[in-house]
């Protein structure tokens, strides 16, 4: 259930508040929030849902849910920057 899946919401479009706003959104519509941050940069040009190895499907669902076109695999974040979180929204340009 979304209630039991666990995000980290990553801003990495480089606007103010963009973390906190996606993250009440997902909240609003069931996630359980992790944390959230700035990325590593902050010009990424598209939002995508990460997942850890299992988690395909929550991915989906949260992508589904928020309207984000792109859904992978973890990509150049350790698992432990994820504090337990199972998904990873990076919040890009679009």
């Amino acid at each position: 259930t979304r209630a039991h899946t666990s995000v980290w919401v990553l801003n990495g479009n480089g606007r103010a508040g963009a973390a906190s706003s996606e993250a009440a959104k997902l909240s609003g519509v069931g996630y359980r929030i992790r944390g959230k941050s700035n990325a590593n940069r902050t010009n990424y040009a598209t939002t995508v849902v990460m997942y850890r190895p299992g988690y395909q499907g929550e991915a989906k669902r949260l992508a589904r849910d928020m309207k984000i076109k792109v859904v992978g695999p973890l990509d150049g974040l350790q698992r432990s920057a994820l504090h337990g979180a199972q998904l990873v929204v990076l919040l890009g340009a679009s």
